[in-house]
């Protein structure tokens, strides 16, 4: 796995990643996740939870990085799973990478 020369260019959905400091244009030894949705208070995407799992495998094989401080973007942390999209994507259970058995979404009771 290569590492990156900055996770703050990283190609993510939902979430920035930023050094601290900012100003680093390489990673230091602490990384600053931010879930990046405020005007949905943050609510928690499936493309968030692939964000995330691709930063945190990068990070964990980084000796660079010693810390890892996660945070929301705005007002608020997290307000949840976001039961609009997956609302929207149970009415079409069969689609998109996520379907079969293993489903990670529409995890809930309906």
């Amino acid at each position: 796995m290569e590492l990156p020369t900055s996770y703050s260019t990283l190609d993510v959905e939902h979430i920035t990643v930023e050094h601290v400091p900012a100003s680093s244009p390489s990673p230091t030894s602490v990384i600053l996740i931010k879930l990046d949705r405020p005007t949905k208070y943050n609510a928690f995407t499936l493309q968030m939870y692939m964000s995330l799992e691709k930063v945190y495998r990068l990070i964990d094989q980084d000796d660079r990085v010693k810390a890892v401080v996660l945070t929301g973007a705005g007002r608020m942390f997290c307000a949840g799973a976001d039961l609009e999209i997956a609302s929207k994507k149970a009415l079409d259970i069969d689609s998109g990478p996520e379907s079969g058995s293993d489903r990670i979404v529409d995890h809930r009771d309906t």
